[in-house]
């Protein structure tokens, strides 16, 4: 009875029917696995219906499938300059879809407050980030949360503390600005031109190798005082460069793996990290033999990064995660913060403030015509530090940021925009960009957009100290920055010491300069100029 009913003794016509009946149920499954898919994200960029917030909030209305991809495309300029464009067409608060994810754009200083001191720990680098840049920050303190979060942070707060700034990190500043004020006297000489910013970064990078592993040798073969190093070829330099803008990208293509692996790209990114991490890593294993060969730290000599992460973890990985976030956010924070001072200092729009020759007075002032900053010095140049404090509000070099919901929560109504409280899901993202933030007249007034140094003053000449919700470059709360200290005493005592010691002249004082497409903003194209030794006074 069994043998009848098998498919093999069915008349021909009944299998054909069984056989069509099983393509029919293959794809009737595939339909209600799409189905489901949509329905789970139907408020996530599939298609854009409605979200808890749909009878008011505002924003751009999406497409079947791609959601609100088209409007953050960039089609090759800074990210910035899309996330502006939206601003001026649905204001600093409003929604956008991506497949798989609602983003919440928060673009004022009261939403910040709540989600980074409020109620911060319901909003956390997540999944999103880990996705995105997992792959470059290992699980360095960017892509991380909770107890893995806080223990690289406790390990950099020992990393930037007084002793540390007043010995180690401050003898490792005058030791390669003394290479760089040779390297550039010798440019002098001969009036090449270069580009600041590619000398910039460089001279981080160097920097960086001192005071993270005490790697002076290393260092030159990427900067000296001669000319000749900046046509230096440095592979892993190079590719993790040349790979940036990729990385900025995958944060508005939610499909990067796909999109990279058809384009070839992925291997541009895989090869960038290799090149980057086969060095660091080689650095971190010299460290963990020196120690299984009685090395132990030389206070005299300054205690360096690496000497303070290996007193959490001895894992190669977790190490280089660590040293890598340091690495990415002190020298494109520091390198590209100084190419557009530089740059605000001279350029014909700024003529009007004199800021070389006010930097120059201030430092003579305080006797330092012949010798560089310290650290407590630097806090004393008032002016210097507005010219500063203003670059760093305008030409960010963080222009965005998003968190992750942990669990459903309500934002605060902001009154000052005409915003009610607004319904936040498990999963969604809350998205700020501070390049937008620094150019609201809701935020700073109605001179938002102009570069003026002076806002950072009070009628009496004493400064100004803004809300970090509001001057918010820097980041807030229990994730501000631990490093914008340093890099202001980098900034200001490396231009410091290059305006008393020559004259700038830029390439084009009067051109519009445009923001990199990476991910941190640097100046697209870079800030190509001359230099020219000044005559000591008499």
């Amino acid at each position: 009875m069994e043998k009848a009913l098998t498919p093999a003794i069915l008349p021909l016509h009944l299998q054909h029917i069984s056989v069509l009946s099983g393509v029919e149920y293959a794809t009737l499954l595939i339909l209600l696995a799409i189905t489901g898919i949509c329905w789970t994200y139907r408020n996530r960029g599939f298609w854009t219906s409605s979200s808890a917030n749909l009878k008011w909030i505002t924003g751009p209305k999406g497409s079947f499938l791609k959601g609100n991809l088209q409007e953050l495309k960039t089609n090759g300029a800074a990210s910035c300059t899309a996330w502006y464009s939206l601003y001026k067409r649905f204001g600093p608060a409003y929604e956008l879809t991506i497949p798989f994810y609602r983003m919440h754009v928060i673009n004022h200083p009261s939403y910040l407050e709540y989600i980074q001191k409020t109620n911060s720990k319901n909003y956390i680098r997540g999944a999103f980030t880990r996705n995105v840049f997992g792959e470059l920050h290992r699980s360095g303190v960017f892509a991380v949360d909770g107890k893995e979060w806080l223990v690289q942070r406790k390990a950099a707060t020992r990393a930037f503390s007084k002793r540390n700034f007043e010995t180690h990190i401050t003898q490792s500043l005058h030791h390669w600005l003394d290479i760089l004020m040779r390297l550039l006297s010798n440019l002098s000489k001969s009036q090449t031109e270069f580009d600041f910013q590619e000398l910039m970064g460089r001279f981080m990078f160097c920097l960086f190798l001192r005071m993270a592993f005490h790697a002076d040798q290393l260092a030159l073969d990427v900067l000296s005082d001669d000319p000749a190093s900046l046509k230096s070829q440095v592979d892993y330099m190079d590719a993790f460069d040349e790979a940036t803008h990729l990385f900025d990208r995958r944060r508005r293509d939610p499909l990067w793996k796909i999109t990279e692996k058809l384009s070839g790209e992925d291997k541009v990114t895989k090869r960038a990290v290799s090149l980057f991490y086969r060095k660091i890593d080689s650095l971190i294993q010299d460290r963990l033999d020196a120690m299984k060969n009685g090395y132990t730290p030389d206070p005299s000599a300054g205690v360096d990064l690496l000497d303070l992460f290996l007193q959490t973890t001895e894992d190669r990985y977790t190490l280089g995660g660590m040293v890598f976030s340091f690495l990415t956010a002190g020298r494109d924070t520091t390198a590209y913060t100084t190419s557009w001072y530089m740059k605000e200092i001279h350029h014909k729009d700024n003529q009007h403030l004199d800021a070389a020759n006010k930097i120059r007075a201030e430092a003579d002032a305080l006797g330092f015509s012949s010798s560089y900053l310290g650290y407590g010095d630097a806090p004393k140049m008032r002016f210097a530090n507005a010219m500063w404090d203003e670059t760093s509000r305008l030409d960010t070099v963080s222009p965005a940021g998003q968190l992750e919901a942990a669990e459903d929560d309500v934002l605060p109504p902001v009154p000052e925009i005409n915003m009610p409280a607004r319904r936040i899901k498990k999963g969604d993202l809350v998205s700020y960009q501070n390049y937008v933030l620094a150019r609201m007249p809701e935020v700073w007034g109605e001179d938002a957009a102009v570069f003026n140094p002076y806002r950072w003053f009070k009628e009496s000449g004493e400064p100004i100290s803004y809300s970090p919700f509001k001057y918010h470059s820097w980041n807030a709360g229990p994730h501000a920055c631990l490093g914008r200290a340093l890099a202001t005493f980098e900034g200001v005592t490396i231009t410091t010491a290059i305006l008393q010691r020559f004259d700038i002249i830029l390439s084009d004082d009067s051109k519009v300069y445009e923001p990199l497409a990476a991910m941190n903003m640097g100046v697209k194209g870079g800030v190509l100029m001359r230099v020219r030794e000044r005559v000591p006074a008499a």
